[in-house]
């Protein structure tokens, strides 16, 4: 299994969005994934269930060891979900021995379940990221086009590299940047993305996700966008080949 966190310390950024999309493609490859909401706003466990019938969330794993059965939400598609209790975790994890590496303890149990699992991470760089970035092989960093786009992505990187330099996790790689929604009409847009273009160059996955209504329409479906627009489909199944084929070297 590889493990891909989906991380930026901004919200409202397309991190729910990205993981949804990127694991609805990788089903239509036939990979089986694993996701793991590890954001306290839940957007994630809340696009495909109800949280107020959840009783074993990641925030039981984390704090308590307990044993959480994924939720099984698509054809190859399985869900470990959390509430606004795990925002809890941010205080009560870091007295526990050994913190950071909770997360990568309780996935490796699924470690032969699965082909891919895809980390939702929270909009911060605290001990849920952490562990987040400590128990994966690559990070995918979505990123807007908006003004603050170049030092969101410093920020994040210098957190990947302290992860790496403290010896947490010293192979932990960039698979992309990844720019989101993206509204050509804009000038200031047009702008950033050129600007991450010329200090990325091959970081940046060469094309952003463009701002469409069809990914809202999607989450009041509960489904991928792939469903309701075929076009931003084929972007998302574009990405799962090009995903699934670097992946292959951490094999």
């Amino acid at each position: 299994m590889i493990t891909t966190a989906i991380c930026n310390q901004k919200g409202g950024i397309g991190k729910t969005t990205t993981t949804v999309n990127l694991a609805g493609a990788l089903s239509r490859l036939d990979k089986k994934i694993l996701l793991v909401d590890m954001d306290p706003q839940a957007s994630l466990s809340e696009y495909f269930t109800d949280l107020s019938k959840l009783d074993v969330t990641i925030y039981q794993a984390l704090l308590d060891g307990a044993t959480v059965k994924p939720l099984h939400i698509g054809a190859t598609i399985d869900l470990i979900p959390s509430t606004i209790d795990l925002a809890a975790a941010e205080i009560q994890l870091p007295g526990k021995r050994n913190q950071e590496r909770t997360l990568s303890r309780i996935l490796r149990q699924y470690q032969d379940l699965y082909d891919y699992c895809l980390i939702d991470c929270p909009p911060s760089l605290g001990v849920l990221t952490a562990n987040a970035l400590t128990a994966s092989q690559q990070v995918l960093v979505p990123v807007a086009t908006e003004l603050l786009a170049e030092r969101t992505v410093k920020l994040i990187l210098n957190t990947i590299e302290e992860i790496k330099e403290t010896e947490l996790n010293e192979n932990l790689r960039v698979w992309r940047i990844l720019a989101t929604v993206y509204d050509q009409r804009l000038a200031h847009h047009k702008e950033i993305w050129q600007a991450l273009q010329t200090k990325y160059k091959d970081q940046l996955y060469p094309e952003p996700v463009r701002s469409r209504a069809a990914y809202k329409d999607a989450v009041t479906s509960g489904t991928d966008v792939s469903e309701l627009d075929s076009k931003l489909g084929e972007f998302w199944d574009k990405m799962a080949i090009t995903f699934d084929k670097d992946s292959q070297e951490l094999r």
